[in-house]
């Protein structure tokens, strides 16, 4: 290889690694759920495509298995590649007394369908009830969970889980309606996973959240949900969570209710065109460590507070959200550096008192937030500055209808990549090109 092609090579290579490690993700080697063991009887879906046993209530043809009655206290795990399981409304019931408080402790294998180390498999049609967890995913990619009915009939806090997704991607949760689950309806840690148009009801969940994302690159969105916790990120990065309806006010006896919060280094998501209501706590939460995430056209409403951000959670930008009158409370604990407007736009105040004499839309005086600061002299928090919105809005921002316009490190970020992969293409040509008169060199 001579100087020219090794360059190429170099170039190339150190491309491939730059952009493919933006969505990298490393896991605990231990399994977050790991499979209890075989307690409640199992039908399997072999490798070979048979059934075991034979005597089992689903019919195959070809890749399409259908269940053809209910099965009562079974678990079904599929051991073979692109098939799907067609529940043709029946129902799969587990053992509701199982429960316990699983899946932390006294998980007794009280499991509705197991996929592990699978590729393309699609659930669809299915009933599915009383189990510890519902379905569990590991180690898997390109799973489609969709149109099924989630019921845990329980009601025990943090008890049951949904759907359980660990270290796998590209898994689909569409259009599927969980109900009464107390614990996690659906909980993925992975990558470029999607969870969109479900619908939780009485989804009382704990601080774990009702959905619950660990990972990168995935989408929540167009979901409807009324939750206690409904949405948590946890050391997730570059997710985003869109359009969401989230309404807490079935739980406004509990204070501590949050619409959508973000835990423990969870940076650069996105967060935008959400309906946050009626929560008790606050509407938007971000603590330890969250920095540079974006929160963008959302509408909150009628919560005990909109905003809280705490400790570390510093660079976080706010831009084209609605504050109503009736939610406005921004608390701002020993944290600085965050923004509230993108440099042309900022957020709808429904207390705001400027004027705007140009009729442009925006004020002409800036909307402070004062936050709080810890104060050893006085042994607490005291009133202190904690940012302003330069061009904050006369009236409530048009998501639907309106353009939103990106912070400059993100249009950067995009100019990067692409530029990134345009080099990587000239220097693809320019190994072809060498790598071509060396050849006729050699022949002539």
């Amino acid at each position: 290889m001579n100087k020219a092609e090794l360059t190429a090579a170099v170039i190339l290579t150190l491309l491939f690694l730059a952009l493919a490690g933006s969505q990298v993700i490393h896991f605990s080697t231990a399994n977050f759920f790991p499979d209890p063991g075989p307690d409640l009887p199992r039908i399997y879906i072999k490798n070979d495509g048979s059934i075991e046993p034979q005597t089992a209530p689903i019919e195959r043809s070809g890749s399409l298995y259908r269940l053809t009655d209910n099965l009562i206290l079974y678990t079904i795990e599929i051991q073979r590649d692109d098939i799907i399981l067609d529940g043709s409304d029946y129902v799969i019931q587990g053992n509701a007394s199982w429960m316990g408080t699983a899946p932390r402790s006294n998980d007794a294998g009280n499991n509705g369908i197991i996929i592990a180390d699978r590729d393309n498999i699609t659930i669809t049609g299915l009933n599915i009830e009383r189990f510890t967890t519902g379905v569990r995913i590991s180690n898997s990619s390109h799973i489609a969970i969709v149109g099924n009915l989630f019921n845990n009939e329980t009601a025990n806090f943090d008890a049951p889980i949904g759907i359980a997704i660990t270290e796998s991607s590209l898994v689909l949760i569409e259009n599927n309606n969980f109900t009464n689950i107390h614990g996690s309806a659906i909980f993925c840690k992975g990558t470029n996973n999607t969870i969109r148009r479900n619908n939780l009801s009485n989804a009382a969940a704990s601080v774990d959240g009702s959905v619950h994302l660990e990972g990168s690159s995935n989408t929540v969105s167009d979901n409807k949900i009324e939750s206690w916790f409904p949405i948590v990120l946890d050391k997730a990065d570059s997710n985003t969570v869109a359009r969401n309806n989230i309404s807490g006010s079935a739980y406004q006896s509990y204070g501590g209710s949050e619409g959508i919060a973000l835990f423990s280094q969870c940076s650069n998501n996105m967060i935008f065109g959400n309906n946050i209501t009626g929560f008790a706590g606050q509407a938007i939460r971000t603590v330890f460590s969250c920095s540079n995430n974006t929160f963008y056209g959302n509408y909150l409403a009628d919560n005990g507070f909109a905003v809280v951000l705490q400790e570390g959670a510093t660079n976080n930008r706010f831009y084209g959200n609605t504050f109503a009158a009736d939610s406005c409370n921004v608390s701002i604990y020993d944290v600085e550096s965050n923004f509230w407007d993108n440099g042309t736009l900022g957020n709808y105040w429904g207390d705001y008192t400027g004027a705007d004499g140009n009729g442009d839309g925006i004020g002409d005086s800036p909307h402070k937030l004062d936050g709080f600061k810890w104060d050893t002299d006085v042994g607490g928090f005291v009133s202190s500055p904690a940012g302003q919105d330069n061009y904050p809005l006369m009236a409530p921002y048009d998501f639907e209808h309106e353009t939103v316009i990106l912070p400059k490190a993100e249009l950067f970020l995009a100019v990067l990549v692409a530029v990134s992969i345009g080099v990587a293409i000239a220097a693809a040509g320019l190994l072809l090109y060498n790598r071509r008169r060396r050849k006729e060199a050699m022949q002539t």
